[in-house]
């Protein structure tokens, strides 16, 4: 065989190796391409802001009740939990035109949200108290509460419906003050009489902002879900959801994350309160 046959056949051999290189590159990109639209993912908003539930610890990684819970819901159903941290405006957007599955940081249950979304199965049932400033002298109990007194709020939240029970509870009319994530430190400072909280916040707060103590509890409870939204895909979510809370709550799961969380039981309703729709 002379030189130029055997040049012709080493370039031969050249371009197949390179052709097979390619399909088998192709075919990598291909499977995995596949393997990522097979993957099932739900992806979760939160602020990552509220302590117990769901908040970044030092190591900047994602902790609390509500992250357990959805890290038990995604190993028991085969889901990835993606989870989303924003800004609770800017959340609520994303949740509603399908960017978000659902969103995970203590959602309560209200009548309005229920009437827009589906709505998972309770997972936990939250007493609202009510904190005011250390140094507040007006204030000591429950029974100081007057007329014209202010009460932070917040846009987009439960707070409105917690105000009106309060209200109606001890037979006063409180002033709702309204700002913008910042409502604890306006207490703190003075600038405004009380805060609701949800009670199993409001120890690791105290501990967080100075100045700040817990005036008492209301006989108020919110009931906390995970909201999906109303389409086919959404009420599937839900409905699987649903029923894997269910058989957290069933086995004691639930209520072991709650006492690892809040050294209480929080999975079921006290006795003698009132659920807040």
């Amino acid at each position: 065989m002379n030189k130029k046959a055997i040049s012709i056949l080493l370039c031969f051999g050249m371009c197949i190796t390179m052709l097979a290189g390619c399909n088998q590159k192709d075919s990598s990109k291909e499977t995995e391409e596949q393997s990522s639209k097979d993957e099932k993912v739900i992806k979760v908003g939160c602020e990552a802001t509220t302590p117990g539930w769901i908040q970044t610890d030092k190591k900047g990684e994602l902790s609390g009740y509500d992250y357990d819970v959805w890290t038990e819901i995604g190993e028991r159903t085969g889901y990835k939990i993606e989870y989303k941290i924003m800004e609770w405006d800017g959340m609520w957007s994303m949740f509603d035109d399908g960017r978000l599955d659902s969103i995970g940081e203590q959602i309560s249950y209200t009548t309005e949200r229920a009437q827009k979304y589906n709505m998972s199965e309770p997972y936990a049932y939250n007493i609202y108290s009510l904190l005011c400033a250390k140094d507040n002298g007006e204030l000591q109990s429950m029974d100081d509460l007057k007329d014209g007194m202010t009460i932070a709020c917040e846009s987009n939240t439960s707070y409105e419906i917690v105000l009106k029970a309060i209200e109606d509870e001890y037979g006063v009319t409180l002033k709702p003050t309204y700002f913008d994530g910042m409502s604890v430190q306006e207490v703190a400072l003075g600038r405004c009489d009380l805060w609701p909280r949800a009670r199993t916040s409001c120890e690791t707060t105290i501990e967080e902002v100075d100045n700040l103590k817990i005036l008492g509890d209301t006989n108020r409870v919110e009931t906390n879900i995970y909201p999906f939204a109303k389409t086919d895909e959404g009420k599937e979510l839900c409905g699987m959801v649903s029923k894997t809370i269910k058989e957290m709550q069933a086995d004691g799961t639930l209520k072991k994350l709650s006492e690892k969380w809040f050294d209480t039981d929080i999975t079921v309703q006290p006795e003698n309160t009132e659920v807040l729709e």
